[in-house]
């Protein structure tokens, strides 16, 4: 059967491609595509979380013929179209453009929302005394929105009604400039506050999104964490 195996971040740049289409055996598992891309390739895949079909997986997990499998270093916690769910309660989106409060207060602000709580990420400078000169962000766009939809079911199945924004911008940024914001609109203080802490949470460990940092000693990725089983 063919799968379609897909890299991001620094495996992408040490494989020099973003995916192949691979002829494995029927049933395989996630296993033993890593092992046939890791003999084929030279490449090492030890640590890296997976997703099949744009949902976390398990290395044991069996693939039918057409899957697409996706190789995911640990994240760096971080389609340009936004995303609502079904309730239109929700935006979720990977964007290049700049990240803008006022957009956020758009879709959050509702005469029955009598709270909102806002969170801005932006690129610190020094960073572990270091001056950075810019980072790069990458991100696996299907994939990050279904996690940004699956934080903002987290958020609402703890502290219920909710309105919820969350933008994450790729790309080059310089310091103090502005990576992600996350909004929550809720009927009460309280609940916004505490949603917009579980959301940050949240996609710290789960968003596939890699930073790639530009500091005066050079350039490297930034180190990540691996919020699922790993190979």
């Amino acid at each position: 059967m063919r799968v379609r195996v897909v890299f991001f971040a620094r495996l992408k740049r040490e494989i020099g491609a973003e995916e192949l289409l691979l002829e494995v055996p029927l049933g395989a598992s996630v296993r033993e595509v890593a092992t046939q891309v890791e003999q084929e390739r030279g490449l090492s895949l030890k640590g890296c979380m997976v997703a099949v079909n744009e949902t976390y997986a398990k290395p044991d997990h069996p693939l039918e013929d057409g899957d697409e499998v996706a190789f995911l270093p640990p994240v760096a916690g971080g389609a340009d179209d936004m995303t609502p769910d079904t309730a239109e309660q929700t935006v979720a989106e990977i964007t290049t453009e700049v990240l803008s409060l006022e957009n956020a207060a758009q879709f959050l602000v509702r005469p029955e929302y009598g709270a909102q709580a806002y969170f801005v990420g932006t690129v610190r400078s020094p960073n572990a005394g270091k001056r950075v000169d810019f980072i790069e962000y990458e991100g696996f766009a299907p994939m990050a929105a279904k996690v940004m939809q699956a934080a903002a079911a987290a958020a609402r199945e703890k502290h219920g009604e909710l309105r919820v924004f969350i933008q994450h911008r790729v790309g080059r940024l310089q310091p103090a400039e502005a990576s992600i914001l996350i909004g929550v609109g809720s009927p009460h203080r309280r609940a916004a506050l505490e949603a917009c802490d579980l959301l940050i949470e949240y996609l710290k460990v789960n968003i596939p999104v890699w930073k790639h940092e530009a500091d005066e000693d050079g350039q490297h990725w930034v180190a990540g964490q691996a919020g699922h089983e790993t190979l």
